[in-house]
């Protein structure tokens, strides 16, 4: 084919000046107020944002697991680093990546390898999809790669999926790669946790409320729950963690079970033990340990019962434990039943 001429150039140049004048374009009505879409009018890219921001800004998750937007270096660090560049790879189930920005919609269909050139002086790359308000005709979504911070002056808006932070001299294959994607997914409300769908049918992430019961008409407060959808993984409580066992310290004559569990404000504390006819523990020697990962800022006392009746119960950080076990006391009681609940001001 051959090239253009001066005069098609030309042509060309004018042809883009008139292109305005014959291609209608929707004007939106002036005035102090006014509503839309109208019947049979289109609307302009201003207005199809205000109604496309209630979708959020944030990537969308189709498939069943967490796997999305995925930045990996190739199949071998030589040529990570003689390339210079990572692949993002589409997810693993669905084939695709996609996200919403700005009113708009962005689908990648293939895996993309992204540039991460040498720098000379400490830079972190931001790994977006950038809304571009110039480019709303063609393109107005796109995966780019932005070494230092991502530019606005044109209005533009930023999904950063990831970053990498490169030093002068350093390898690629070396770089850190930070993950701070963010999805969106909506809300829905259940009667019971029966009630919610399966998990793998919504949106990763996808928060199932389920409501209040009611007595006598009147709604009970707290008596609801938060769910996340996690995929293939299931919903998953957010106010309130599962049960976990709590040790009994055999060792100190002790027997019997304790239970804990985390929930919004606090945990849990659960035990019924009583006194064996093994160790040599006195009556105030350790009862009960919580696991290992939960330590406590301050001492927490309460008040558990007994066979000798209300007895004063305290719960210490130990060396890398907490310890539980009666106080005030010189009579071991046969058996002791705790329930009670530890604010988690209490926790380091």
């Amino acid at each position: 084919m051959a090239e253009p001429t001066n005069y098609d150039l030309i042509q060309d140049d004018r042809l883009d000046q008139l292109e305005s004048l014959i291609t209608a374009e929707y004007q939106p009505p002036a005035g102090a107020q006014y509503s839309y879409p109208v019947a049979s009018q289109g609307i302009t890219q201003d207005q199809w944002q205000q109604m496309m921001l209630s979708m959020g800004d944030g990537a969308i998750v189709t498939e069943d697991s967490e796997h999305f937007f995925r930045l990996v270096k190739h199949d071998t660090d030589a040529e990570t680093n003689q390339r210079n560049t990572l692949i993002m790879k589409v997810a693993q189930n669905t084939g695709r990546n996609e996200a919403s920005l700005a009113g708009f919609y962005f689908r990648q269909t293939e895996d993309i390898e992204l540039p991460f050139p040498p720098v000379t002086t400490t830079t972190v790359y931001h790994v977006t999809v950038t809304y571009d308000p110039r480019k709303f005709k063609t393109e107005p979504l796109r995966l780019e790669v932005w070494a230092g911070d991502p530019p606005r002056a044109h209005g533009q808006r930023h999904l950063v999926l990831r970053t990498v932070r490169r030093e002068p001299n350093q390898l690629l294959s070396q770089a850190p790669i930070s993950t701070l994607r963010h999805y969106v997914s909506p809300v829905i409300t259940a009667v019971t946790k029966a009630g919610l769908p399966d998990a793998k049918d919504v949106l990763y992430g996808t928060l199932g409320i389920v409501r209040s019961r009611t007595s006598g008409g009147n709604v009970v407060p707290g008596t609801g729950s938060i769910y996340e959808a996690r995929g293939i993984h299931g919903w998953h409580n957010l106010l309130t963690g599962p049960w976990e066992n709590v040790y009994v310290h055999a060792g100190n004559g002790w027997t019997g079970s304790a239970t804990c569990r985390w929930r919004s404000g606090g945990l849990d504390v659960s035990f019924n033990v009583n006194a064996g006819t093994g160790g040599s523990g006195s009556s105030n020697s350790t009862m009960i340990q919580l696991p290992s990962k939960y330590s406590l800022s301050s001492s927490f006392r309460t008040v558990v019962f007994t066979t000798n009746g209300p007895q004063n119960f305290e719960m210490v950080q130990g060396t890398g434990v907490v310890a539980g076990s009666l106080s005030g006391t010189t009579t071991r009681p046969g058996w002791t039943r705790g329930n009670f609940f530890i604010p988690d001001y209490h926790f380091a």
